[in-house]
């Protein structure tokens, strides 16, 4: 008889509430349950729930319980854990959140597991099968990524999803940026797994379209571009997270192209050198955007723009400079973000010591609340402006004008998306707010 084992995705917020089941499809699933799925033995029946999707049964009976936890989650992962636990079933607590402030976590948790599971899971699950749980698990530190075994993506609701084609082929980042706990979680250094398994894993997913789950798939532009050829058969159809630097080497652009790169989510984070400069981001060259955006642009890549607010260069100007910057630059779409310190990185340590920080409400560190004092605006000031951007940016004039370039050849994608952001402004406008949200249906 096999032990059951649980793995389960919380909440956000504002996803709480409504009937799940009657929702449209969330857009992607995280990669780590099903990344712990498959290290896990075949001593174990795994399932894993995503709160964001369907309702978590707590009167069902597994054997043990896995969460994991982003910061913003954390309560929701909390909660979860004790209504388990009230029941008498073991849970373990793993994730960024649960491995930067583990004395938190382990309040709620049979187990905390910190860092990478790699190394450390199949202990935790030797223990419990032997009745013998720790408090804290450690992981081995920054583990080879050879021989790994593939994450199960059969786990998934796959309907739930617009897609569940994820990969991951790096782990780390080398630029520790002052905002970023990458580089605390994952390490300063890019580790990759070998391109063969890659291309294997590849060829083992169904459908076009895929997503790199790397946050820099192509920092070491040698081993990107060794892996864009191996793609360029599999006629794949790919999106990922990466820098404006892509432009500066026009065979690596080349080649992610001719691979199938169809998106690149670009940190643009800010238009100020200073902000910049003390983000430790300054390997951003504001002067070169509008001319990297095109030259993305003009290899048929769509780019998806990231700004943060809220920064100490930051005053009332920022929103309209930065939305006007973004229109003009043609940005296919873009995501607005507050200034958030999360646990583990510089700047929450920073705006600890100095008494910056309003208060450790953790659902409200999503990147759309004000959780510190701003430095040359009022948090009233800050969160009217994000909204204020939302709307901008996408409005009916800036979605044409964005979207009529020569060189859009995925018009209608892009299209779909933008309006699908505009016919949402006024829900984002109650998040933001934190007014109650009516599911939508």
């Amino acid at each position: 008889m096999k032990y059951k084992l649980t793995l389960i995705y919380p909440a956000h917020k504002k996803n709480l509430n409504g009937n799940k089941s009657k929702r449209g499809k969330y857009p992607i699933p995280q990669l780590s349950l099903p990344t712990i799925a498959g290290l896990t033995d075949d001593r174990f029946e795994v399932s894993i729930i995503d709160d964001n999707i369907e309702d978590i049964d707590f009167d069902a009976k597994p054997n043990l319980v896995g969460i994991t936890t982003m910061t913003t989650l954390a309560p929701r992962a909390y909660v979860i854990a004790q209504e388990f636990r009230k029941r008498g079933i073991p849970v373990v607590l793993g994730g960024i959140h649960a491995s930067m402030i583990p004395e938190e976590a382990s309040a709620y948790a049979d187990s905390i597991v910190v860092g990478e599971a790699e190394g450390i899971w199949q202990t935790v699950l030797e223990d419990f099968i032997h009745g013998k749980l720790k408090k804290i698990y450690k992981g081995t530190g920054q583990s080879r990524l050879t021989n790994l075994p593939r994450p199960r993506l059969d786990l998934l609701k796959r309907n739930r999803y617009f897609s569940t084609n994820l990969i991951m082929a790096s782990r780390g980042c080398p630029h520790d940026c002052y905002y970023c706990s990458v580089t605390t979680f994952w390490g300063r250094s890019f580790r990759y797994r070998p391109i063969a398994d890659i291309i294997e894993e590849l060829k083992l997913l169904k459908g076009r379209m895929v997503f790199f789950a790397d946050d820099n798939l192509y920092g070491n532009k040698i081993y990107a571009k060794k892996l864009f050829r191996e793609m360029i058969p599999l006629r794949k159809k790919w999106s990922c997270q990466g820098d404006s630097l892509i432009a500066n080497d026009d065979e690596l652009l080349s080649l992610a192209a001719e691979s199938g790169c169809q998106w690149i989510f670009i940190g643009i984070e800010s238009l100020s050198e200073k902000n910049l400069l003390k983000m430790r981001k300054s390997f951003n060259k504001v002067h070169q955007y509008k001319e990297s955006f095109k030259k993305i642009h003009s290899a048929g890549i769509n780019i998806f723009g990231s700004f943060i607010f809220g920064l100490d260069e930051d005053d009332e100007n920022v929103f309209k400079d930065t939305v006007d910057f973004a229109i003009d630059a043609k940005l296919d779409a873009a995501n607005f973000y507050i200034l958030t310190p999360l646990p583990g990185t510089k700047l929450f340590q920073e705006m600890k010591e100095t008494g910056r920080l309003l208060h450790t409400q953790w659902d409200r560190y999503d990147a759309n609340h004000v959780v510190f004092r701003p430095a040359k605006m009022t948090p009233e000031q800050l969160i009217e402006g994000l909204i204020f951007s939302y709307r901008y940016f996408y409005s009916i004039p800036s979605i044409f004008k964005r979207m009529l370039r020569h060189d859009n050849k995925k018009l209608i994608q892009s299209l779909e998306l933008n309006i699908g952001r505009f016919l949402r402004r006024k829900r984002f406008e109650k998040v933001c707010r934190m007014e109650d949200i009516p599911c939508p249906h």
